[in-house]
């Protein structure tokens, strides 16, 4: 079930940037997507992060989530193991996942948004699988999934990029043609509206991109 969602300019911020909550399952904790998690750790530890489900409640520290790594671009690999917090008032746990990794996936937000700008170009599932270093089912799983989710994904960017308060509500941009190009046009201009409201610089795009939309609407549907 998912919890209402504010969008960026008026999220909980910490020293690590807005921490953005989401819910998919009431089974599963809660995920909080960074845009610095290691700095929304110190904080978590200093007791300032708020809990998003109860007004009054506050994080504190519930150990780490479990280790995985995550896949890169240029065939690199990283190794993440994500801080746990639990709600001191209601208890609800959370997990701190840098925006940049994609919950439940195995490849990060920078290799799934490459085979989303391959594909608007005219590529198929096998080609961007090759070019990327990666299954060709893993590509199209990527690929099924945006494009079912993406008009959601569409109005949820435009949501973001309104409440930046850069542009009137709206379409950001002419139409691209389909669904799925739609959906990552407004992901692209959210993403700018955000760089240039917080002074972000390139090297935060695929972690705001993640934030802004991509990491939520490419969590795989639930087992069932």
């Amino acid at each position: 079930m998912l919890q209402h969602e504010r969008p960026l300019a008026r999220q909980t911020r910490c020293r690590g940037g807005w921490v953005h909550d989401r819910d998919d399952r009431e089974d599963l904790p809660a995920v909080l997507l960074c845009l610095d998690a290691g700095a929304a750790a110190v904080d978590l530890a200093a007791g300032e992060l708020a809990c998003p489900s109860c007004p009054a409640g506050r994080l504190a520290p519930w150990g780490y989530g479990r280790e995985r790594a995550v896949r890169l671009r240029g065939g690199r690999t990283t190794r993440l193991r994500p801080r746990r917090a639990r709600c001191r008032s209601c208890r609800r746990t959370r997990i701190l996942l840098p925006s940049w990794c994609a919950p439940r996936r195995a490849d990060g937000i920078e290799v799934i948004g490459a085979a989303a700008g391959l594909a608007m170009a005219g590529a198929g599932h096998r080609p961007i699988a090759a070019a990327l270093g990666v299954p060709a089912g893993t590509a199209r799983g990527w690929l099924r999934r945006l494009r079912a989710r993406a008009e959601p994904l569409r109005q949820h960017a435009i949501g973001e990029l309104n409440g930046l308060g850069y542009y009137a509500p709206g379409a950001p941009s002419e139409p691209a043609g389909s669904p799925l190009g739609d959906a990552l046009n407004a992901v692209a201009a959210a993403v700018d509206c955000a760089r240039r409201n917080f002074g972000h610089g390139p090297d935060m795009t695929w972690a705001l991109a993640g934030r802004l939309g991509l990491a939520r609407f490419l969590m795989p549907a639930p087992a069932g």
